[in-house]
């Protein structure tokens, strides 16, 4: 097998950090190797890695059409957007976990070179629940969390299985941690060999890395009783580009949004795999909340990651000063933690916003429904989402969403009727219905309430002991 496998191009690896390194330790156990690396660091072009040089971007610029370019660093979208403005074919960029993909299709070779020693050991859990990214606050993990709770009262013995070097910042003790460790180079090996050691009856994958992939592998030569339940949280396409990838081992697919599930659809994916979930979420009623009314301020809450790059939030800075110009009187509660927040505050004391945009800071799972019982509006500015928790938890209170077009938006909104949803980075558009919402008071209440029913009727569908006694047999 060579280095240039089906693809008769100069093949070069974008990025030289650990993603980079990491496939090219896989690529040469089967005597595959890159001709190149590329980095935006301008301190390592002309270096070598393992003997391979590393270009700088506008040398590959000028392989246009003559390179496939593998993007080995967790800054996809801005790398493939370098790429694309410089005339690089959408065709010729492929993800980094393409790579790890079209190697694991090999699967001949990566067993006859690392499976065969592997034996399966007499399971203590039954079950395993995927934290790829640790135990940390996000969406997917609290949903997890949650899952563990259920899964422990149906007497299911669960574990949660999680990579030795992800980010522990949260500990659940709901059921145990196990930890992959690193004893091999390859993390999907030791993965493999993880979950084959615990031989879980079932494991549900919320990632589409390692521990989803392993999990099929393991299923197709090593357990094969083993049950696959996959759940698809964002709208990425990595989740489509994986699921489909191992659709022959996946035994169900929870999708969490109308858009996703037709995405898999129009993929090919089989309909009779394919379940909806929604977030079981406990609702309060109208008569524990209040609305404000005239003459008082527009309550505005977000909750969740206080980041740029998928959340957006540099834009309530300007939905902030359009409210200002249309003058509505208004107070933005924005909960959570991140990467931006110290720049936050450094542009709300800039723009002298300090009386208009509160950071409250991380509010404890159990006080997020007071929170948000509070706010007349969610509102959200992010670019993409899998189907937000945080706006079922708004809803479920009786806030009125205020939400850009992301998956999920139109499962959440009907529109006008109890909230609104705007084109992606329609700052104007976020203002204009908020705008609208001030000078009708009257419609927080019926919106409100309307939210309040949808989330019922949600929860009944969602009743956790049928839901998951049903999938889990």
């Amino acid at each position: 097998m060579t280095g240039r496998n089906h693809m008769e191009k100069t093949q070069i690896f974008w990025g030289t950090g650990k993603v980079g390194r990491t496939i090219l330790e896989l690529w040469k156990k089967i005597n595959m190797a890159p001709d190149f690396f590329c980095d935006n660091s301008r301190v390592l072009w002309g270096t070598k890695i393992e003997g391979i040089r590393v270009l700088s971007p506008e040398q590959v610029y000028e392989l246009s059409g003559k390179a496939a370019v593998f993007i080995t660093c967790s800054y996809y979208m801005e790398v493939k957007k370098q790429l694309l403005e410089h005339g690089m074919p959408k065709e010729s960029i492929i993800v980094a976990d393409s790579v790890s993909t079209e190697l694991y299709r090999l699967s001949d070779d990566l067993y006859t070179l690392f499976l065969k020693e592997i034996q399966m050991k007499k399971g203590m859990y039954q079950c395993l629940i995927d934290l790829s990214n640790g135990m940390v606050l996000g969406g997917v993990e609290r949903w997890s969390y949650s899952l563990a709770k259920t899964l422990a009262g149906m007497g299911i013995n669960g574990a949660y299985l999680m990579p030795a070097d992800c980010n522990k910042s949260v500990m659940d003790s709901t059921i145990p941690n196990l930890i992959i460790e690193r004893s091999d180079k390859i993390s999907i090996i030791d993965t493999i060999k993880s979950i084959a050691e615990i031989c879980p009856k079932v494991i549900i994958c919320n990632f589409p890395f390692d521990i989803m992939i392993g999990a099929c592998i393991v299923k197709r030569y090593i357990n094969t009783d083993l049950k696959i339940i996959a759940v698809v949280h964002n709208d990425e396409e990595i989740y489509y580009r994986t699921l489909v990838t191992w659709e022959k081992y996946v035994d169900i697919c929870l999708t969490i949004s109308t858009k996703i599930k037709n995405t898999l659809l129009d993929r090919g994916f089989d309909a009779s795999k394919l379940k909806d979930l929604y977030w079981k979420i406990p609702g309060i009623r109208r008569y524990c909340r209040q609305y404000s009314v005239e003459g008082q301020p527009l309550k505005i809450g977000y909750a969740g990651r206080v980041d740029v790059t998928q959340k957006r939030i540099d834009l309530l800075l300007r939905v902030s000063e359009g409210l200002d110009a249309n003058g509505i009187a208004y107070i933005i509660h924005i909960a959570g933690t991140g990467e931006y927040e110290d720049e936050l505050r450094k542009e709300i004391k800039k723009r002298k916003l300090e009386n208009k945009i509160k950071l409250v800071g991380m509010i404890k799972h159990k006080d997020i429904m007071d929170f948000w019982s509070k706010q007349d509006i969610c509102i959200s500015c992010s670019e993409w989402e899998g189907h937000s928790i945080s706006h079922s938890e708004a809803m479920a209170a009786g806030a009125v969403l205020v939400i850009t077009d992301t998956s999920g938006a139109r499962d959440d909104v009907e529109e006008g009727i109890n909230g609104f949803v705007v084109k992606i980075g329609d700052v104007e558009a976020l203002v204009n219905r908020i705008t609208y919402l001030y000078h009708h008071r009257e419609a927080l209440s019926s919106m409100g309430d309307y939210s309040i029913e949808k989330i019922d009727a949600r929860n009944k569908y969602m009743e956790p002991g049928s839901y998951w006694r049903e999938l889990l047999n």
